[in-house]
């Protein structure tokens, strides 16, 4: 078998495709095989059989969030005592267009969605031609989360990370808007800038002053209160307005661009500290530039680990390739196995 396919019937953009599975099933063909996994469990015994079947492409429906937990589950899976032997590691990995950023899909030069996707890899098996790959960075996230009061170890392999500060907020107030559209990624912001003002000067405690705006600035600026360190060495601060490390350069929406330096093979980009919220908003125009950043207490560099501990009694809350985690108590962020990935172009983006 050549492709393993899993898609989520459950993801926003196929709850209207009850016939979802067998439309990218008539696709592959005899090349290989579909799954549809409603909950991430669901994810594992669908790549044991396509290890069992020596798929050479794992292929994930959607975006950024569903090739996230294929790569997570496909991590875990490997290293059960089935396939530990025996030549097992993961195979090429296919990120689509279906998301609402798709970063990685783009990073690499993927265009079209999973139809025109799957329709050209099968065109290229059929015909015998020569796949082009690109080798990418991961980034490998190692961390303790608490459950019903008990810690628990948990690993995954990602590419870009909000761990804390106001891009794990920001990420928060996204989601509420629905679709990460860039409209929308605007609309945060926006708010955001507007209701600054009225958070942290005297106006906001005037008579009739837009309590809802001063919140919303408040929130977003709340600062993640956690012990940092960047490769061994521990950063001087502890309350942080920013926590964040890619191991690739990320385009939000064609809006924001940032951490250009994992661009590097073998490194990654942090961008971490405690600036202040007006010379973060000043930033703005630096952050849609996707310039590095500069301030009295800010690291914005290379770096090849990160390492975060909770101090207080608020748990972490990593934004992981846009997947939420929560009541994480310590992180790790390293440099992961470098992916390959097939370079494709299908036809349309029409869904």
């Amino acid at each position: 078998m050549d492709i393993g396919v899993i898609t989520n019937p459950n993801s926003r953009k196929n709850l209207n495709r009850p016939n979802r599975a067998e439309v990218l099933q008539s696709i592959v063909g005899q090349h290989g095989e579909v799954r549809q996994t409603h909950t991430p469990e669901e994810i594992k015994p669908a790549l044991r059989e396509f290890l069992r079947r020596r798929a050479r492409y794992w292929v994930s429906d959607g975006g950024d969030g569903a090739l996230h937990w294929m790569l997570r589950m496909g991590l875990e899976v490997l290293q059960e005592d089935e396939f530990r032997s025996g030549g097992f590691g993961l195979p090429l990995a296919v990120p689509t267009n279906g998301g609402s950023i798709d970063f990685v899909a783009h990073n690499v030069g993927i265009r079209g969605n999973a139809e025109s996707i799957l329709a050209a890899l099968v065109a290229d098996l059929k015909q015998g031609r020569r796949i082009e790959e690109v080798e990418v960075d991961s980034m490998l996230v190692r961390g303790v989360e608490i459950a019903d009061g008990v810690e628990r170890p948990f690993q995954t392999l990602g590419f870009a990370a909000a761990a804390g500060g106001v891009g794990q907020r920001f990420f928060e107030k996204l989601e509420a808007e629905g679709a990460h559209t860039s409209w929308n990624i605007l609309s945060v912001v926006t708010r955001t800038v507007t209701g600054f003002p009225f958070a942290s000067t005297p106006v906001g405690r005037l008579p009739g002053a837009p309590d809802r705006m001063a919140q919303y600035a408040r929130d977003m600026f709340k600062p993640t209160l956690a012990k940092v360190a960047v490769d061994g060495r521990a950063l001087p601060w502890q309350d942080y307005t920013g926590i964040h490390i890619a191991s690739m350069s990320l385009n939000l929406g064609n809006v924001f661009r940032f951490f250009g330096l994992a661009d590097v093979p073998g490194q990654m980009h942090g961008i971490i500290g405690s600036p202040t919220p007006i010379e973060i908003i000043q930033r703005i125009p630096k952050m849609i530039a996707g310039q590095r950043l500069t301030a009295a207490r800010l690291f914005d560099g290379p770096c090849r680990e990160m390492t975060m501990e909770a101090t207080s009694e608020e748990l972490l809350a990593p934004v992981i390739d846009g997947e939420f985690y929560q009541n994480v108590k310590s992180a790790t962020f390293s440099l992961g196995p470098r992916l390959r990935i097939p370079k494709l172009v299908g036809r349309s983006f029409q869904n």
